[in-house]
């Protein structure tokens, strides 16, 4: 096994690691009605943010590619390797608990709510390393930015009123998911 492939099921086990905890954690709370304890967003959210926050996530990712096409950057992208779905995966749920679990509280409101959600994003953005210098870097990383805003409004909005962040989990899986898709597609995954 060479190292991208131990990295991404590394990645991989770890998001399942914390996705068991955290869902145990939501169990007990059910059962023993006591308050979050370790792990943020712990409860449920109605069914209507879930499919408000995968909707989001995809028309994000569409958007993303039509920009990329519209500006010549298509054919400007790296080839991953399929392995790398692995990783996709156990991000979406690190990522997410770190950023909108534990680094935004569920009792933010008004502008410190707003200035985390932008600082966030930048570091969000910042912290997947893309080539700024390259067209292909910016516009990544803006839609990376533009992603990080709209999982903090997935957790932070009146749909959401008890800030779960299973919605959160569920957008950035479907993100990861369509943006592998699309690069599928375009012929930029090597199996």
């Amino acid at each position: 096994m060479d190292l991208t492939a131990a990295k991404a099921l590394l990645y991989c086990a770890l998001g399942l690691f914390v996705l068991v905890a955290w869902a145990r954690e939501r169990r007990k709370r059910t059962i023993t009605g006591e308050p979050e304890k370790f792990w943020p967003g712990t409860t449920y959210a109605p069914t209507g943010a879930y499919f408000v926050a995968a909707a989001g996530a995809i028309l994000i990712t569409i958007t993303e590619a039509a920009v990329e096409k519209r500006a010549g950057l298509t054919e400007m992208q790296s080839v991953l390797p399929a392995i790398f779905i692995f990783q996709l995966l156990g991000a979406s749920i690190v990522e997410e608990m770190l950023f909108r679990g534990f680094v935004a509280p569920g009792e933010l409101f008004g502008r410190k709510l707003l200035t985390l959600m932008i600082v966030g994003s930048l570091v969000f953005a910042l912290i997947h390393n893309f080539d700024l210098s390259e067209p292909e870097g910016k516009v990544s990383a803006l839609f990376a930015f533009i992603t990080s805003l709209w999982l903090y409004v997935v957790r932070f909005n009146p749909l959401n009123p008890d800030r779960s962040l299973l919605p959160c989990f569920m957008a950035h899986t479907v993100r990861n998911l369509a943006v592998f898709g699309i690069k599928g597609a375009q012929g930029f995954i090597s199996w």
